[in-house]
């Protein structure tokens, strides 16, 4: 195996600025949210991993240098603050391609995690037995469990054996309220087998706001977290599926994460050795829209219109102090951070939306991340939810899934009951769809 060094070329916001060639100015190092967890050691950052892709060049890479690189979010923080736009995001999952399987600690985890990525109908097995458990041991289990804290992420209604049935991939879904412009829905692993209530509002919404919306047979995994880990071949075969079943008929695609969101305009550069599907991959891209950018401009279309605040407005006069936190994939790779405070400002008589004060960080999930690297995730979601917390929010909410599982697993790590809520849900509470 050879660890090879991209040109970084990667097709994101950054595109056209891109160049391999590192000024070493540290500006990566900053905002790294893993330098900084790990107390500042430098190869932990952009700035560090892209000197020893260039140290190693075409050498096999040892198991302390594979380790090293499976400590990276894949945030995109680095490359949105380089100022020569080094991709070092595109040269780590290049480089983890060359990897041995089950690479860096705890690997064999991430890679079992994926396996089951490869069948995500599994994931509705892990849901009926993650949220029995929760049910029964969240209060039994001791604060400073390390098992009520990985529950945490079923928290849900508890989920009956004998009624259920889980989701079958190539059972379409087509039931919504809306007659007029039919959208398909791209749901994501997590909305459809572990947190079906996302799925549920989010067609719910939509419906209410005249879209007839169909989930087509035959969607698989995204992709991303598989992507990520260096299963690169696996990754592609994803991809092709759900390009397969997004062409089944035309119109709008709607992704409800926007985790999934980002990863599937990166198919076109996945399978850009392939031309025929590099094609296919950019006609799908060119008819996605993430959810929180629909909502923003349907709300707008129907005049539901922005209401501002004063400068004197007290905040007892608001009935919910929200925290909206951002995927790093839409603000860091798309700049999509304005469409979610816009549809939620549109709520401002009811509710006050909270920010932190030094912007948006990431919350440490990292898609697989978590798992491979617990210690370090953990520092960075406890960091974060300190600060979130002293804002005293009432409800937490966020547009990715991993996102929200990450919060809820900080917010048992922290002992502190708050809704954690997909943006979807949140706006239904608000427009009357839910109690």
């Amino acid at each position: 195996m050879r660890c090879s060094i991209s040109t970084g070329n990667s097709n994101n916001a950054q595109a056209g600025k891109k160049s391999s060639r590192c000024a070493r100015c540290g500006a990566c190092t900053v905002v790294c949210p893993v330098y900084r967890a790990s107390g500042g050691k430098e190869y932990y950052s952009g700035r560090g991993k892209k000197y020893l892709l260039e140290v190693m060049g075409e050498e096999t890479p040892s198991p302390v240098f594979e380790d090293i690189f499976s400590k990276c979010l894949l945030c995109g923080a680095c490359v949105a603050a380089c100022p020569r736009g080094v991709d070092v995001v595109e040269e780590v999952r290049d480089a983890r391609s060359d990897f041995t399987r089950g690479y860096g600690e705890h690997g064999y985890q991430k890679f079992l995690a994926a396996k089951v990525l490869e069948k995500p109908e599994l994931l509705g097995v892990v849901r009926r037995f993650g949220r029995s458990f929760h049910s029964l041991l969240s209060t039994t289990l001791p604060a400073d469990s390390g098992l009520r804290v990985k529950l945490a992420m079923f928290g849900g209604e508890p989920v009956s054996f004998a009624n259920e049935k889980i989701a079958s991939p190539a059972a379409p879904i087509s039931t919504s309220t809306g007659i007029g412009e039919q959208l398909i829905y791209f749901p994501g692993c997590s909305a459809r087998y572990l947190a079906p209530e996302v799925l549920d509002a989010s067609r719910e919404l939509l419906g209410s706001l005249g879209f007839s919306v169909h989930i087509p047979a035959g969607l698989v995994c995204c992709g991303l977290a598989i992507d990520s880990i260096g299963e690169r071949e696996k990754a592609r075969q994803l991809a092709k599926k759900n390009i397969e079943a997004l062409e089944q008929q035309k119109g709008r695609i709607v992704v409800s994460c926007g985790s999934c969101y980002a990863h599937l305009l990166r198919y076109k550069q996945l399978l850009s050795g392939d031309s025929p599907w590099a094609d296919r991959a950019e006609e799908v891209a060119g008819r996605l829209v993430e959810l929180s950018r629909l909502l923003d401009l349907t709300l707008a279309e129907k005049g539901l219109k922005i209401e501002k605040d004063s400068p004197g407005r007290v905040a007892s006069k608001k009935n919910l102090r929200v925290f909206y936190h951002d995927p790093c994939h839409l603000r860091n790779e798309l700049d999509i951070t304005r469409e979610p405070r816009n549809v939620l400002k549109r709520f401002s008589a009811r509710v006050e939306l909270l920010e932190l004060a030094d912007g948006p960080q990431c919350c440490g999930q990292g898609g697989l991340f978590h798992l491979g690297a617990p210690e370090l995730s953990a520092t960075i979601r406890d960091d974060l939810t300190a600060k979130v917390l002293a804002m005293e929010p009432d409800i937490i909410t966020s547009s990715c899934s991993g996102c929200l599982m990450q919060w809820k697993s900080a917010l048992a790590a922290a002992s502190v009951e708050l809704p954690v809520l997909h943006l979807s849900e949140l706006v239904s509470m608000l427009s009357g769809q839910k109690a």
